[in-house]
């Protein structure tokens, strides 16, 4: 049994106040994969790249257990490229160019050998091409993620609402929650969100955390304070790596366990953000992770007494 992955793997080029790349690897699965792949293997990707994107990078995720099958390489077209400025609060940011590249007509074929996928973890994409997924595996996976974004929202709502209706887990920020459930308060908008189809829903919230809803319960996870936020990009779909490759790798998609997968999340989002890119993310080890997520439990651990 196997963790399918699908989203984008591409370039990016980014701007923070701390500092500036020049075209780097990034893309949602690209950081879902390397997050993930601590945790559980194997991880089956599903993406599609131009010729311009490095073999050498397909390589250093195969060396950690993600088969690229069903990664996709055109080599006469380019890859996805998206370039951002990020403001002080490093939450909000502008985007310079968006060039879209191979993925303006990317239609996924699963492979046959990807089928046995019993996690299936659908990065932000166009809604049509996440349901094309879906409807393509001749079994229904265990769990199915899905990560979306705004834009969608404004653009594809019919779309998202179709693919909606088959997930059993949402990952949104506060303000696509608000914007899709169309309720200001994130309780309320949950309960909206969950009756669109999804079970259980995660509301991300950068450095203030994140919620995670499941009918009438509630869990809230803290964000590590960091010193050095270098670079925000891909801490979203890192978080989400970890979350799915602690549940794949546990096998357990209880809500007790999920507390536990949003703590793992978010213990890797925070090793993302300390460089640009993925380069924090192919420099630590599982000791590190350990020591990290022992953090999270330092931070939200005591004891009360009521008097």
């Amino acid at each position: 049994m196997s963790l399918v992955v699908v989203g984008s793997m591409a370039f990016d080029a980014i701007e923070t106040p701390f500092g500036k790349s020049d075209r780097i690897i990034g893309g949602a699965a690209t950081y879902i994969a390397w997050s993930a792949s601590n945790f559980a293997t194997p991880i089956k990707q599903l993406s599609v790249v131009g010729g311009d994107f490095p073999k050498e990078e397909l390589q250093m995720l195969e060396a950690r257990g993600v088969v690229t099958d069903g990664v996709e390489i055109k080599e006469n077209e380019k890859s996805f490229f998206w370039s951002g400025r990020y403001h002080l609060d490093m939450n909000t940011r502008d985007t310079l160019d968006t060039q879209l590249n191979v993925l303006a007509n990317f239609n996924p074929v699963v492979p046959d050998s990807y089928q046995d996928c019993e996690f299936l973890m659908l990065g932000n994409l166009v809604p049509a091409v996440q349901n094309a997924v879906i409807d393509q595996m001749k079994k229904k996976p265990k769990l199915v993620v899905l990560d979306t974004m705004n834009f969608w929202m404004e653009t594809a709502m019919e779309d998202l609402e179709k693919v909606l209706s088959k997930v059993d887990v949402l990952m949104v920020n506060d303000s696509e929650a608000r914007q899709l459930s169309a309720q200001y308060s994130l309780v309320k908008a949950a309960k909206v969100i969950m009756n669109m189809g999804p079970k259980y829903l995660i509301i991300k919230k950068g450095e203030h955390g994140a919620l995670l809803f499941h009918e009438d319960q509630v869990f809230f996870a803290p964000a590590l304070p960091l010193e050095d936020v270098f670079d925000p990009t891909g801490a979203g779909d890192t978080f989400a790596g970890g979350f799915i490759g602690h549940i794949a790798k546990t096998k357990d998609i209880s809500f007790e366990n999920m507390k536990t997968a949003i703590i793992v999340g978010s213990a890797m989002a925070s090793f993302c953000v300390e460089k640009f890119g993925t380069t924090r993310l192919k420099e630590i080890s599982k000791a590190d992770i350990d020591a990290r997520i022992q953090q999270f439990v330092q931070l939200v651990n005591f004891d009360i007494e009521l008097v």
